[in-house]
């Protein structure tokens, strides 16, 4: 595998160094809050996606995602709305094949 390197003009030849087309500047870490919202930007891709909303969701905000799916396969939304929370996420579960 190779291995990335940065080019910067301290480690050019000094040929290199000498061609006009070749302009010297400083190479700068980056920022910490550069870093800290790159790493917000690559979490919030990670979390997309049905699992990703739920877990962001409060229980009302998961009742109403869950029951919009769930009138789509056929259940009433007062069915849903009468349901305790833990029989409407199993139910939920099983519609959408998902293992816990």
């Amino acid at each position: 595998m190779a291995i990335a390197k940065a080019i910067t003009y301290e480690n050019l030849t000094e040929e290199q160094k000498r061609d006009p087309k070749v302009v010297p500047f400083p190479y700068k870490k980056p920022f910490l809050q550069e870093i800290e919202e790159y790493l917000k930007d690559k979490e919030d891709q990670t979390s997309r996606g049905i699992i990703g909303q739920l877990a962001k969701d409060t229980l009302e905000e998961e009742r109403i995602l869950m029951g919009g799916y769930l009138v789509g396969k056929g259940f009433s939304e007062k069915e849903i709305l009468r349901m305790p929370f833990d029989v409407l996420k199993d139910l939920f579960n099983n519609v959408m094949g998902v293992q816990e």
